[in-house]
């Protein structure tokens, strides 16, 4: 009695500058292209990839500008992930990932490339696709161009999320849900929170209102990153979606707003 092959478990890297909505897109698009495959999405940062007898698991990540697509599977699926690859390749223009190396849990005396919350926020205000969906207010713009706040690629992450939440909420995907399971679950979008303080939305009220198309904008959701110590560790993104114009309105993009223990 021959023995059963043993079935080692694969995995690989990539990275490609489409965005985590670019590389979802795409991968819907493989069960039109591949007879038998289905694809599931359970959260935004992951895929299932499914045939009879094949299973490829797709995990997302954001990195410095680049979505990371790393794929895992069964040597007895590597026919399927050789087809689905060659399909992917040429629309995400893809290419290999040091799979030794994880860039997200770099060594603490590495030091991270120097991108500005400006540079971050003026690039997503420059992209025709993402603007359609995210708007920043006057008082939002002025706040990243004056906020030294170093880490510019987790600000980007985030805005990559609420680009992600934007696009479902204008079809719908947020209704018949509270903002926590869509934001926390759907999104997953670390740091969520969707309401301030009392005192914050009176007291200090001012800090959290901006116009958009001659209305008053209270944000009340908000996700803030980092440590409230000082302005160089920690941002504050506060926003709000329009139902006029089915747009998250960024309405502070800067220091953390004023609370009850300022």
């Amino acid at each position: 009695m021959n023995p059963a092959p043993i079935r080692k478990n694969c995995t690989h890297e990539y990275q490609t500058p489409a965005t985590p909505v670019a590389v979802c897109a795409a991968l819907q698009r493989l069960s039109d292209a591949i007879p038998g495959v289905s694809i599931s999405q359970p959260t935004p940062d992951e895929a299932r990839i499914e045939a009879p007898g094949v299973l490829i698991r797709v995990k997302l990540r954001v990195v410095a500008g680049w979505t990371f697509v790393a794929t895992s599977f069964k040597t007895c699926a590597q026919w399927a992930w050789r087809k689905v690859m060659a399909i992917l390749h040429p629309i995400l223009q893809l290419r290999r990932a040091d799979c030794a190396k994880d860039i997200s849990a770099e060594k603490p005396q590495t030091k991270k490339p120097a991108v500005s919350v400006w540079k971050v926020v003026s690039e997503f205000m420059d992209d025709p696709q993402k603007s359609e969906h995210l708007t920043f207010t006057r008082k939002a713009i002025q706040q990243a161009k004056d906020s030294v706040f170093r880490d510019g690629a987790a600000v980007g992450e985030t805005l990559e999320r609420l680009y992600f939440a934007a696009q479902r909420m204008r079809e719908g995907g947020h209704k018949g849900i509270t903002r926590d399971t869509f934001f926390k679950k759907y999104v997953n979008l670390r740091g969520f929170r969707a309401h301030i303080s009392n005192t914050q939305a009176t007291k200090f009220r001012e800090d959290y209102v901006a116009e958009h198309n001659g209305k008053e904008i209270l944000g009340r959701m908000h996700v803030t990153i980092g440590a409230r110590h000082n302005e160089t560790g920690c941002i504050s993104i506060h926003f709000e979606f329009c139902p006029d114009c089915r747009r998250i309105i960024i309405v502070r993009c800067g220091k953390h707003g004023r609370t009850y223990h300022s």
